[in-house]
C-alpha cells in the first residue's frame, strides 16, 4: 500500500478510474466512479500509431530501428490516451487529476509500446515478450495527465501475440471458471482465440487483418452512424440493408460484408471459391476498374451521392481473413480434441460483434458450426475485463493466476496451419462436411 495524496475533509465522491483498451486501430475509454464502480463517460479514438504501419509488425519493425523510434511510438500511445482522458473527464466535468488510478490493456505489441520497452522479440521466433507479469508506474513517470502520483497498471500478459487485452476478454466472459467447453474469439485486426474450460485453457493469435473494421475494403468504414450494419438479398437480387442510425449509408462495416458475401453466396452470384458470376443477368453486377463488384446501394439512396458497392478485391479480403480465424479456432478444437457438438459456448468478441448475423457467419465459414442459441455476442470485453480489473484487487489476482494456467500454441510453428488455412479459404471451406446445419441454404450443394 502506498499513499499517493493527501486532501482535507472527504473527498471520497471525486475518486475515479479509467479503464482503457489500446488497440492497434483503436484506443477506447471508460471513466469509472471507484467509489460506485459505475461508468461514467466513455470517449475511442484512432491509434495515432497508425502513421507507422496499420499492423503491429510494421510498427514493430520500425521501433527495432532505434530506441528514437520506439520513443516516437510510446509518444503518441500516451498522447492518444491523454487525448482520450480529456475527452471523458471534459464530457462529466470530472478534473484528470482525481483520476487516480488507470488500468491498461492491449496487445502485448501495444503494451511494450506504451511502456517504451523494445518490442522486437515478439515479432521474431520464439514470438516471446519482454516481461509476461503487470507493470505499474506512476502516471506523472508515463507523461500520462491524471493525478501525477496516480498509478497506471496492466494486466499481465499471456505470449508475445496474446496481450493483457485477451487475459481481459477471459475474465469479462468467465470462461476460467466454466466447467463447459467454450470458444472465445476476438476478432481485430490481430485475433485472439481460446478454446477450453476451467481446467484447461488453449490459446493462439491470428493476423486476421484489418478488414472486419472496414479497412481495405472499398467503401468500408468502422461500425458508426452511417455504416451498413444488416444486408439482405431476395431472389430478384433485390437488396435490402439497415444503417447504424437509421440515416442514408455512407459505407458499409464488417457486419455488412460478412452478410452480402453470405446472402450473394446463398443466390449463387459468388461461388465457393469467391468468384462473381458474370453469367448472372442484373443491373447490380458490373464491372469496374477493380474487376467485378456488387452494388448494395445505388447512388440516389447514399449519403455520398456514390453507389456502394462490394467488389472481388473485397471478397478476397474477407476471404482472408476469414480463413486465419476458423483455422485458428479448428487447429486448437483438435488439440483439445473438441468436435463442434461438444462446445457449449461461443464467445464472440470485438467492437463489431454485437452486429453479427450468427448463421451467415456460419454461411461464409468465419466461425466452427456450432448451433446458433450457444453463440454469445459479449462486445469489447477486453475494455469490460479492464474496469473489473480497475475496481478489483481480487480480479487482479485471479488475472495473475489465469496466465499461469493459459497454455499459449503458436500457429506459424504448427505443421497442419497451411493446409487448414487453404482448406478455410473456400466459402464456407473446403469440406462442406464440417458446415452440415447450412448446408441446405446453398445453392451450389443442392
Amino acid at each position: 500500500r502506498r499513499i499517493i495524496g493527501v486532501e482535507p475533509g472527504d473527498t471520497s465522491d471525486r475518486i475515479f478510474g479509467l479503464a482503457l483498451d489500446i488497440g492497434t486501430s483503436k484506443i477506447v475509454g471508460h471513466l469509472v466512479d471507484l467509489k460506485s464502480g459505475r461508468t461514467i463517460a466513455v470517449a475511442s479514438i484512432e491509434n495515432p500509431q497508425a502513421v507507422y504501419g496499420e499492423d503491429i509488425i510494421t510498427r514493430i519493425t520500425h521501433a527495432s530501428k532505434g530506441d528514437a523510434n520506439l520513443k516516437e511510438l510510446q509518444r503518441l500511445a500516451v498522447d492518444g490516451i491523454n487525448k482520450v482522458l480529456h475527452e471523458v473527464c471534459g464530457n462529466s466535468g470530472v478534473d484528470p487529476f482525481n483520476v487516480y488510478e488507470v488500468m491498461i490493456v492491449g496487445n502485448t505489441a501495444m503494451h511494450h509500446f506504451f511502456f517504451g520497452i523494445q518490442p522486437k522479440y515478439v515479432a521474431q521466433s520464439p514470438y516471446v515478450p519482454a516481461l509476461r507479469k503487470a507493470v505499474s508506474v506512476k502516471a506523472k513517470d508515463l507523461g500520462v495527465d491524471a493525478y501525477p502520483c496516480g498509478i497506471v497498471t496492466s494486466l499481465p500478459i499471456v505470449a508475445g501475440f496474446v496481450g493483457a487485452d485477451a487475459v481481459a476478454d477471459v475474465i469479462a466472459t468467465g470462461m476460467h471458471e466454466l466447467s463447459e467447453n467454450s470458444i472465445l474469439i476476438d476478432i481485430g485486426t490481430n485475433t485472439e482465440v481460446f478454446v477450453g474450460n476451467r481446467d484447461y485453457l488453449l490459446c493462439c493469435s491470428c493476423a486476421s487483418g484489418p478488414a472486419f473494421e472496414g479497412a481495405h475494403i472499398k467503401h468500408g468504414m468502422r461500425a458508426v452512424t452511417g455504416a451498413i450494419e444488416k444486408v439482405h438479398i431476395d431472389n430478384n437480387f433485390d437488396v435490402k440493408y439497415e444503417t447504424i442510425g437509421g440515416v442514408k449509408p455512407l459505407g458499409v462495416c464488417g457486419s455488412a460484408v460478412i452478410d452480402v458475401i453470405a446472402e450473394m453466396f446463398k443466390h449463387g452470384i459468388i461461388d465457393a471459391n469467391g468468384r462473381i458470376n458474370s453469367q448472372i443477368e442484373s443491373p447490380r453486377i458490373r464491372a469496374s476498374n477493380e474487376g467485378l463488384e456488387f452494388v448494395i446501394a445505388w447512388k440516389d439512396e447514399t449519403a455520398t451521392g456514390r453507389e456502394i458497392t462490394v467488389t472481388q478485391k473485397d471478397i478476397r479480403e474477407f476471404q482472408l481473413a476469414k480463413a486465419a480465424i476458423y483455422s485458428a479456432c479448428s487447429i486448437l478444437m483438435k488439440k483439445r480434441g473438441l468436435s463442434e457438438e461438444k462446445i457449449d459456448f461461443l464467445f464472440i468478441a470485438g467492437a463489431f460483434g454485437n452486429y453479427i448475423n450468427p448463421e451467415n457467419a456460419k454461411v461464409i465459414g468465419l466461425i466452427p458450426d456450432v448451433t446458433s442459441e450457444k453463440i454469445r455476442f459479449v462486445g469489447n470485453t477486453a475494455v469490460a475485463g479492464a474496469k473489473m480489473a480497475l475496481i478489483s484487487k481480487e480480479m487482479r489476482n485471479a488475472a495473475e493466476q489465469l496466465v499461469e494456467k493459459i497454455r499459449y500454441h503458436e500457429l506459424a510453428a504448427d505443421p497442419n496451419f497451411n493446409q487448414e488455412f487453404i482448406n478455410a479459404l473456400n466459402i464456407p471451406h473446403r469440406f462442406i462436411g464440417r458446415f452440415p446445419s447450412i448446408r441446405k441454404h446453398l445453392k451450389s450443394f443442392r
